[in-house]
């Protein structure tokens, strides 16, 4: 089975128990499934998240199956993973680690498995970290975020797939075989590209829920007996190496401390409602007026240079859409300028209507240096209006507020799903914080089920 990467990762995840997980994993790991659960909750409520949920049920609503969240409809376990993951992702408000928005491509594929075959809520835990051990694994062996980010992959929609099928694959408690069957069959039909970035389409709040789809089916598939490459990456001809990363691959990288890093640290939680690349430049925007106590109307522009990539990214112009302002580092840092904390309600309704956020968003000016990679972050040059120039290096978006690095503390984990769930009624936002918070001594998901139902 370790002759391969994939057949490595199902033995070791096959094997692994939730007596296996440091208490530092599990505390980190309920963190960032209550801010998933929250995030799908409001998530379920907008137009895109409604529509998907909407097709859907028009084919095959049923009474049996999955519970697709914040609503009462049923599904088949794929099609509620797909609506569910589809929420998840609606406002890119969720975490990011493992393939890229993890909670997203995890917790949708794992919760509607184990809804139909049953599971506690340790194997929940288990299941849920190794999706996000996988998918970090899986993209690291492609050279991990950047480079995979580079060549027009979106990390969510690719390697989340095998992310959700490790999460499936462990709630449905394969043997390493049928593991590494289900890791084979979900990458044989992983996607997901950036094109969506010229126009705002719909695939980019699809793309985890997809991946969802693809990792249940492909786990259930291999608990048949369908049989996935076990050389998936490695294939000389056809593998993913081959086929997404130029024949380039690293089998080390993402086998390094297997069973000793789970990678929920690597992971982060988002403070901000818009594209983790923008969030190491917020956070030095904010740091820069509480330094030298500042207002946006002290501040003459602000010069942004950053790699190509990066600014293929976040220079969404014009802004019409609440899509547009969460990829535009004009309007992020905009709103940072004029003291908003950037939650969803800077972003929805946007806030360009207001004069004094549409002057400092026109202070911001976007310019690409090739030398600076993705993950270098970018860099602010700000001018005062007394002349005065200030030049800070953002560093990598991925280590900014929210990471483990500079982490939100639990208790700005519960405010944020709080207000989250808060509009679904007084009690909504208290018993999701209590599910998830006995998640661990759960002899079933009956309580958590009960926190995403309908209201």
């Amino acid at each position: 089975m370790s002759a391969s990467l994939t057949g490595a990762l199902a033995s070791h995840w096959s094997g692994t128990t939730y007596a296996d997980l440091p208490e530092d994993v599990v505390a980190g790991i309920k963190d960032h499934i209550l801010d998933s659960l929250a995030v799908a909750l409001y998530g379920a409520r907008t137009d895109e998240a409604r529509s998907v949920i909407n097709a859907l049920a028009e084919v095959q609503d049923t009474s049996t199956g999955s519970s697709v969240w914040g609503t009462d409809l049923r599904l088949a376990p794929a099609q509620a993973a797909l609506a569910n993951g589809t929420s998840t992702h609606a406002r890119d408000f969720d975490d990011g680690g493992g393939a890229g928005h993890a909670g997203a491509t995890v917790l949708p594929a794992a919760i509607a498995v184990a809804e139909t075959l049953g599971g506690t809520g340790q194997s929940l835990i288990t299941a849920t970290v190794a999706g996000y051990d996988v998918g970090f694994r899986t993209l690291a062996a492609l050279g991990g975020f950047g480079a995979h980010t580079d060549r027009g992959w979106h990390t969510t929609g690719t390697m989340g797939s095998l992310a959700a099928a490790a999460a499936a694959a462990k709630t449905l408690d394969l043997a390493a075989d049928r593991f590494a069957d289900a890791l084979g069959v979900a990458g044989s039909f992983t996607g997901g590209i950036w094109a969506f970035k010229d126009d705002g389409a719909m695939t980019k709040r699809l793309h985890p829920g997809k991946a969802c789809e693809t990792g249940v089916d492909a786990a259930i598939l291999a608990r048949a007996g369908i049989t996935g490459p076990r050389h998936l990456f490695e294939a000389r001809w056809g593998g993913l190496f081959a086929t997404y990363n130029g024949g380039e691959g690293d089998p080390e990288a993402a086998l390094k401390d297997l069973g000793v890093d789970f990678n929920v640290a690597s992971s982060y939680i988002k403070p901000y409602a818009c594209c983790r690349g923008s969030h190491s430049a917020i956070d030095v925007v904010m740091a820069v007026l509480a330094e030298l106590s500042i207002s946006s109307a002290d501040v003459r522009n602000v010069r942004v240079v950053a790699g190509e990539t990066a600014i293929n990214m976040l220079s969404v112009s014009p802004i019409e859409t609440v899509f547009d302002a969460q990829f535009s580092l004009p309007y992020a840092i905009g709103l940072a300028l004029t003291g908003g904390k950037l939650g969803l309600d800077e972003y929805e309704p946007l806030r360009l209507d207001d004069q004094v956020v549409r002057e400092a968003v026109a202070k911001v000016t976007l310019e690409v240096d090739p030398s600076i990679d993705l993950l270098d972050g970018p860099r602010l040059e700000f001018t005062l209006t007394g002349g005065e120039k200030i030049v800070r290096e953002a560093g990598d978006p991925t280590d900014a507020k929210g990471s483990a690095k500079n982490p939100m503390s639990h208790d700005e984990v519960v405010a944020k799903a709080t207000a989250l769930v808060a509009p679904l009624g007084p009690d909504a936002a208290h018993e999701l914080v209590t599910a998830v918070d006995h998640l661990d001594h759960a002899p079933d998901l009956s309580e958590l089920l009960h926190a995403l139902r309908a209201r």
